[in-house]
């Protein structure tokens, strides 16, 4: 799949996520979870030191944490944390989102 399509998809499942979330929905768990997959994809598609690879791959563990599923999000930050190019700034806001996400996910 392109990437433009990718951002496309992406865009549509967060307005997705946010309506069910707004409307208190049993939907949004999954519809967050559809947000960090395909987050995962554009992350995969874009080095970490490209600002679409930083987006994505916060996005990817912030909508992990929305999704219900902490191992996830804990599993994704660690595999970003470790890329040889990710900037120094994305590892400080990952780490932070590990920190807040682990306390009150709904915060993110």
């Amino acid at each position: 799949m392109e990437t433009d399509e990718l951002n496309t998809l992406v865009t549509e499942a967060i307005w997705r996520a946010e309506e069910f979330e707004y409307r208190g929905a049993s939907d949004a768990l999954q519809a967050w979870a559809e947000v960090s997959a395909i987050e995962e994809e554009l992350a995969k598609a874009f080095p970490p030191s490209d600002f679409q690879g930083l987006i994505a791959r916060r996005g990817a563990v912030r909508a992990a944490f929305k999704a219900g599923d902490p191992a996830r999000a804990q599993a994704l930050a660690d595999a970003y944390l470790v890329e040889g190019a990710a900037p120094e700034s994305l590892k400080a806001d990952l780490r932070e989102m590990l920190d807040q996400g682990n306390q009150s996910p709904e915060n993110l």
